[in-house]
Formats: C-alpha cells, sequence, structure tokens
C-alpha cells in the first residue's frame, strides 16, 4: 500500500522509545473500541502490515497493535479504516515500559514480537525490547497457557533476546529449549517476512508458552 507523501517524510525507522512520555499514553476503551478486551497482540507493528493481514484472516478474533512510532501508529490506522478491518486497533506506546497499563493481566491469548530493531551499539542495548522488565510485563497480560511468537533476521539480536527469555523463568520453549521453529506464525506476513522469504534468506522463530511462576 502507497504512502501518505506526508506520512512517508516523516517516518524515523530507528526512534529512541525512551523519548516517549508517559503524558502521551492514551489506552482505549477496549469495549468500544473492539467490542470486547482483545485477546492477541502484536508488538512493534511498524506500518501494520501484519496486523491488517492478520485481523482480516481472523475476523473473529480481537488484536491491539503496538507501536511507539506515532507516525507509523497514523498510517496503521489509516490501513485498518480503508480496509474496513473492524477487530484491530492500533495504541502509540513504549511496550517497554508500559505493556501492562494498556492491557490487563491474563488478559492475552497470543502476543507477536517481529523483527524488533537491534540497537546494535552496546551503549543502547537499554533501548531493546526485549529487557527483563518487559518480560515480567507480557508474563503478566499472558492469560493462562498463552503463547509468545517471536521472530527476527539478526543472528546476534537473536543471541540476546532469546537468552534473556529463556533464563528468566517466565517462558518456557514449546519445541525445547533454545530451539527455532520452521513453521510460519501465520498465512498473515510482515513486509520484512516477505522480504526475507523471497530472497531465502533466514529467519529465526521460536515459539514460547508462559509458565507458571510457581512451577519453576
Amino acid at each position: 500500500m502507497k504512502l501518505r507523501a506526508k506520512t512517508k517524510n516523516r517516518l524515523r525507522h530507528h526512534t529512541n522509545p525512551l523519548t516517549y512520555r508517559e503524558d502521551q499514553l492514551f489506552v482505549p476503551d477496549w469495549h468500544n473500541e473492539l467490542g470486547g478486551l482483545p485477546k492477541e497482540v502484536d508488538i512493534g507493528i511498524g506500518l501494520g502490515d501484519f496486523l491488517c493481514a492478520y485481523a482480516k484472516l481472523h475476523p473473529e478474533r480481537r488484536i491491539a497493535g503496538l507501536e511507539v512510532r506515532e507516525a507509523f501508529c497514523a498510517e496503521a490506522r489509516l490501513r485498518l479504516e480503508q480496509q474496513n478491518i473492524t477487530n484491530a486497533a492500533v495504541v502509540h506506546v513504549d511496550a517497554t515500559r508500559f505493556l501492562d497499563r494498556v492491557l490487563p493481566e491474563r488478559s492475552i491469548e497470543r502476543a507477536f514480537v517481529s523483527f524488533p530493531d537491534p540497537w546494535f551499539k552496546k551503549r543502547h542495548h537499554k533501548r531493546r525490547l526485549i529487557t527483563g522488565g518487559f518480560l515480567s510485563k507480557l508474563h503478566y497480560i499472558l492469560a493462562e497457557g498463552g503463547e509468545f511468537l517471536l521472530q527476527s533476521d539478526n543472528e546476534d539480536l537473536v543471541e540476546f533476546m532469546v537468552e534473556a527469555i529463556e533464563t528468566s523463568g517466565l517462558f518456557v520453549n514449546q519445541i525445547k529449549p533454545f530451539a527455532t521453529t520452521d513453521e510460519p506464525f501465520s498465512e498473515a506476513k510482515t513486509e520484512r517476512e516477505i522480504y526475507y522469504a523471497k530472497r531465502g534468506l533466514p529467519v529465526w522463530r521460536y515459539r514460547y508458552s508462559k509458565l507458571q511462576k510457581d512451577s519453576r
């Protein structure tokens, strides 16, 4: 889908999430927005390619899309509106800090995280999405038996993220520790997922389930 010219000119693909201010947070009335609480969440939606495709494939499911870049949120909302998609909604938020403010405890059955920003420089690692604080918030919003699906094209970032996840005591790999899955998560695809598939480039995918804290 072609971007609006004004939106295209102000898109920044790398935005420091720590510049997001708490007073920017607006939590939708989910019952007015979607007819009830979302059951799935796409964290870091970019321009909303996956969000739109997934919502159209599953009109019976309510899904929230979270994104820290305000201009990307505007574009994703436009796409939802243009395609008459009513079972998905976009929230402008820094999920690393405010995920549990947007979504209630044990409300989400499935969470998607696709191609998060690697923030290569060591001094910028604190900006990465997959941190201990974020994982605790994700565990909080996931329902019992809820799934966390992660994919990335960056091998160094994958090692960083998977180490954090599998030593957190909050999630269990559905296959075996540190194992990837070959199967895509959905028929819906992100823009980057399509790009890598066409070129035969690797994408690392992981499926996790919420682990009960008292079962560690």
